[in-house]
């Protein structure tokens, strides 16, 4: 009888100092207050360009593809052989004095006499004076065509709206938002504002070296119609460092019951791009 409790006092004492094959932790494992290891943080890899991103990035990198299809651009008259110079004619063209420094913008008048004298203003090109050579107007615009003397293989064209078409007083073409002037045709459509925001665009900076159209698009909302160009412009990296393409929407607001011009500029994204042989490829730098 006394072997038997000695035997069961000897295995509750084991149990009690933590002996024996029970649930409890060994000596060996780690305080229950140790700091867990640092968690492994990965940077995301830059996003691709995707295949419209490349292909706009490409024509960037040509230059020889700057407008997509069906985007209306006028076409170089086949018998100037020189150098063609088109131009809409501001008022800080012939205004002298403190009216010379005011907000610029293109004139518009009626009356084809006072086209003609407002390009009489501007006649002399390279320090010769240019010969008027004829005279052509539409339902937009007058235009006063002259050939300078000191080069006969140019041409010159000298160009006015109509009033009755577009009247651009309001508007002051040093700021890329604001006023844009009051389309005066009828009826208000988008096609109308889809051929003004094109012409437009043709004597913007938009119409030069590093920068294409990606799209032209028009959307209605109530009485009001926005059209849209969709522009990226090339920023060449330093250094051997990525381009960047940025894009943009250059947007004329019209609206449809009085004809009130408004535009806008807005930055949209950027990628990164670099040119291997005036083809783009993504690039993560």
């Amino acid at each position: 009888m006394k072997t038997k409790l000695l035997g069961v006092l000897v295995s509750m004492s084991l149990a009690a100092c933590g002996g024996g094959g029970g649930g409890s932790a060994p000596a060996s494992a780690s305080p229950q207050n140790a700091s867990p290891p640092p968690a492994t943080v990965s940077t995301p890899p830059a996003p691709s360009a995707s295949v419209a991103d490349l292909a706009l990035a490409t024509r960037l990198y040509k230059g020889t593809e700057r407008t997509p299809a069906g985007f209306d651009v006028e076409v170089r008259p086949a018998s100037v052989m020189g150098t063609l110079s088109t131009r809409h004619l501001k008022n800080t063209d012939f205004a002298t004095g403190p009216q010379a420094a005011s907000p610029a913008y293109e004139v518009c008048t009626n009356d084809m006499a006072q086209a003609i004298e407002w390009s009489e203003s501007l006649a002399t090109w390279s320090g010769q004076y240019s010969d008027l050579v004829e005279v052509r107007d539409d339902a937009r615009l007058f235009e006063v065509i002259r050939v300078p003397r000191a080069d006969t293989t140019a041409m010159l064209r000298h160009r006015v709206f109509k009033c009755d078409y577009l009247d651009r007083s309001g508007s002051d073409l040093s700021e890329a938002s604001g006023v844009a002037g009051e389309m005066n045709q009828r009826p208000l459509t988008a096609a109308e504002l889809e051929a003004l925001s094109e012409y437009l665009w043709q004597f913007t900076l938009f119409n030069n070296s590093e920068y294409a159209v990606e799209s032209s698009s028009s959307a209605v909302t109530g009485n009001q119609i926005v059209h849209t160009i969709r522009l990226g412009q090339l920023v060449h990296g330093a250094n051997g460092a990525c381009d960047t393409v940025q894009i943009s929407d250059w947007a004329h607001t019209m609206n449809t019951v009085d004809g009130a011009l408004s535009r806008s500029l807005t930055d949209v994204r950027s990628y990164k791009v670099r040119n291997s042989g005036n083809v783009a490829e993504t690039c993560a730098g």
